[in-house]
């Protein structure tokens, strides 16, 4: 058996304007409804789309890449595999939006609310994804989960914590994560 996980191509909204607070909640928007821009594509395709089983965050990007990548649409689609939410506080900051990912997602981690799903409730769901995936393997051998870059990480801690054996890792766009049960 084996589960893959595919973090999304570059999102056509990947942009990193300095923004305020108010301008980096629009930016978020505008990344969580992006398609993949067109200049991005899987150099090369590691993994047989005809052997396996396809399954999808609910984000246009990752079903926009799972299309892309098998030239069909997933077979699963579910907002469990969704990305860890990119939280936003009202700070009085002008940042680029990259440096505002990374102070709030800091700010979310160390428990502050908002908005958003919690950092805990995250995790959970992230052990939930990984469950679900191992459920599908276990009937359908070979899993693809076309998702994101910080929800594959937590989903792959949670697949080696149950004795998963990593066999390739990568967290870029279009990256490539190989796991196999022991």
């Amino acid at each position: 058996m084996e589960i893959v996980l595919i973090r999304h191509g570059k999102p056509a909204s990947a942009d990193n304007p300095v923004v305020n607070a108010a301008e980096y909640t629009k930016w978020v928007r505008r990344y969580n409804l992006s398609d993949v821009a067109t200049n991005s594509r899987p150099v090369n395709k590691a993994v047989n789309q005809k052997l396996c089983y396809a399954v999808s965050s609910d984000f246009k990007r990752a079903i926009h890449s799972a299309h892309i990548y098998t030239g069909k649409p997933p077979e699963i689609i579910s907002e469990l595999f969704r990305e860890m939410e990119i939280p936003r506080y009202k700070l009085p900051l002008t940042l680029k939006a990259i440096t505002w990912v990374y102070l709030c997602r800091v700010i979310w981690m160390f428990g502050f609310k908002g908005p958003f799903e919690s950092y805990r409730l995250a995790k959970n769901r992230a052990e939930l994804a990984a469950d679900k995936l191992i459920d599908l393997a276990r009937v359908k051998d070979n899993v693809v989960l076309f998702g994101h870059g910080y929800l594959n990480f937590y989903i792959r801690k949670a697949l080696m914590k149950k004795g998963w054996r990593l066999k390739s890792k990568s967290n870029a766009f279009w990256g490539v994560t190989s796991l196999e049960s022991k």
